[in-house]
């Protein structure tokens, strides 16, 4: 069953979809982080697909678009990475209301940008017992600035905000992504942890997901790297997509 699930964070609404399995709960529940200016469909309705999956697997998904993106309210060049790991924790708390939803089995994926938002809840909310990261961002200057046009400093300094592939993106997103550490934040969390990467991905490097893969790692921790040979950055093609939803949904039968 899937149903249409709008919540406010900071006097703004949020859109998202709830998908439940058929059948006696409670379940376990996730929430998905899209990427930098998605949505919560996603690139070829990878996240469609994936919760409809899951819920065939008796697992509850929340689908939503973070604040300037998508449905929801505000505007993208308002947008900061800080700003949407509080709509994620937002979500989190609005899935837990969820008569469906165990609120001891709690688990969130989030794709790119969207990774690091997960990493960062997930390190911030002890609720979270898995987190699964597609292609996470780890570094975020070194990642934005490698795509940054050779004069988005001087837009900056004109007008508050730079050309980034048609969208504005703002003065307050470049300084917030500044403090961002997730991996280091992760490395002191206890939840499961599962690293897909495409060997491919000409946006994300494979190197972050290395640098997710060794934070992370202690003894009696689960934590496990799958590496998507060929994969891009996200994992747009049939088999590829096919293997990153069994592989995650493995994953969260296995830690909730």
């Amino acid at each position: 069953m899937q149903k249409p699930l709008h919540f406010e964070n900071e006097g703004q609404l949020i859109t998202g979809r709830l998908h439940v399995p058929e059948g006696e709960g409670p379940w376990p529940g996730v929430i998905f982080c899209h990427g930098f200016g998605g949505h919560r469909i996603e690139t070829h309705f990878i996240f469609v697909t994936a919760a409809r999956r899951f819920a065939e697997r008796g697992l509850v998904s929340l689908r939503f678009d973070f604040r300037g993106s998508g449905e929801s309210e505000g505007e993208f060049v308002d947008m900061t990475t800080s700003a949407e790991i509080s709509d994620a924790r937002r979500a989190l708390d609005v899935l837990v209301q969820q008569p469906e939803v165990d609120p001891a089995r709690l688990g969130v994926v989030g794709i790119s940008l969207g990774g690091l938002v997960a990493a960062s809840i997930a390190a911030r909310e002890p609720r979270i017992k898995s987190a699964i990261l597609w292609a996470a961002v780890a570094d975020l200057p070194t990642v934005l600035n490698a795509k940054r046009a050779p004069d988005s400093d001087k837009q900056v300094a004109s007008q508050g905000w730079t050309n980034f592939g048609g969208l504005k993106l703002g003065r307050e997103f470049l300084e917030d992504m500044m403090t961002l550490k997730p991996a280091d934040e992760l490395a002191d969390a206890d939840c499961a942890v599962l690293i897909i990467q495409g060997t491919d991905d000409d946006t994300v490097a494979p190197e972050q997901a290395e640098t997710y893969f060794a934070k992370t790692q202690r003894p009696g921790r689960q934590v496990k790297k799958l590496i998507i040979d060929g994969g891009d950055h996200t994992f747009g093609r049939v088999d590829w997509t096919d293997t990153v939803i069994s592989e995650t949904g493995d994953w969260l039968e296995k830690t909730l």
